[in-house]
């Protein structure tokens, strides 16, 4: 869990760290059969406005997500409902608000699809999302170091989910492996597909630094002029060389407190990956390393991340599976 700094960092027990958040627009209200308060408790159908829960997905620190059917299409979706103590909270309660405000303006193989968002007649505000089926990469990570094809692979798919999102307008704010789902089905080159999730913390394109002293982000992949509440379209090209690195190499580019990573992150030159596995090749090391270049100008764009990762790839013998071997 992040701590808190001078900065005034707004802290969250997912290991995210968020700023204030813009307004959001009016939504509708809907009904639900049983006491909200019962809902991680009770083994019962619970229905949310046309949707049945089925079973609990994922907890986070200010909402869980569930498993949940259209009553009459029989359609399985996600449905992240906010935890009651936080519907006061007009900050989070914009944030999980903003992840429907961003999904509505970009559309993308690779981008998670938020379909709706709304609030029950209770007041607790609730997000319907399509339901993915597969793992974060994270997840995936921990199980084993992957081939470096299959890192190309997924991180071409982040890099082009990256480059829609920019030019929709939208600075993610917060690209890691666990942002990241690896789903359970191929895509045309054999790999599987990916889809880049939580919107929560961005912000426009553009948007001007913050007035209040905080910052978003997850600060083991934050890039140096995201810590000054600062991010650009070249932060989330810093957060994905930040987990490029750490899918070759099986380990994050800096660790300590958060003062230590915000000084690491700032001033601190990686190891290059070549030095800690062997098979990297040169072209892949020599743009992870501009990924991660403390000067946002020397970063390529997510569209130039994208071309040259596919071009890497086409170059490379395919080893045709997705874990390296020990």
């Amino acid at each position: 869990m992040c701590q808190t700094l001078t900065l005034r960092i707004v802290a969250f027990s997912n290991g995210t760290v968020a700023a204030r958040r813009f307004g959001v627009r009016q939504r509708a209200s809907s009904s639900v059969t049983v006491p909200l308060s019962e809902l991680s408790n009770t083994t019962a159908r619970i229905n949310i406005g046309p949707y049945s829960i089925l079973a609990p997905l994922a907890r986070g620190g200010t909402a869980s997500v569930y498993l949940a059917e259209h009553c009459q299409t029989k359609e399985r979706v996600a449905l992240k409902l906010l935890h009651p103590p936080y519907a006061g909270h007009s900050d989070i309660v914009d944030r999980l608000f903003s992840e429907y405000d961003v999904s509505e303006s970009v559309s993308h193989a690779a981008l998670l699809d938020v379909r709706e968002a709304a609030t029950t007649t209770a007041g607790l505000p609730y997000l319907v999302m399509e339901y993915l089926d597969g793992e974060n990469l994270g997840a995936l990570a921990e199980r084993g170091r992957l081939e470096i094809d299959a890192v190309i692979a997924i991180a071409a798919q982040i890099a082009g989910a990256l480059s829609a999102l920019h030019t929709a307008g939208y600075v993610h704010c917060d690209v890691k492996p666990d942002n990241v789902f690896v789903l359970y089905q191929t895509g045309a080159n054999g790999w599987p597909r990916v889809k880049v999730i939580d919107y929560g913390v961005a912000v426009p394109v553009g948007a001007p630094p913050s007035t209040d002293s905080t910052i978003a982000g997850t600060p083991a992949y934050m890039a140096p002029e995201q810590w000054r509440g600062r991010a650009t379209t070249k932060s989330d090209l810093y957060g994905l060389g930040c987990t490029l690195y750490e899918l070759l190499v099986g380990d994050q580019p800096f660790h300590g407190t958060l003062p230590q990573l915000m000084v690491a992150h700032s001033e601190n030159l990686v190891e290059r990956p070549s030095a800690r596995r062997s098979g990297v090749p040169r072209d892949l090391e020599r743009l992870v390393m501009r990924l991660l270049a403390k000067d946002p100008a020397l970063r390529p764009t997510a569209h130039e991340a994208e071309s040259e990762l596919g071009r890497i790839a086409r170059e490379m013998a395919p080893a045709n599976t997705m874990f390296a071997s020990a």
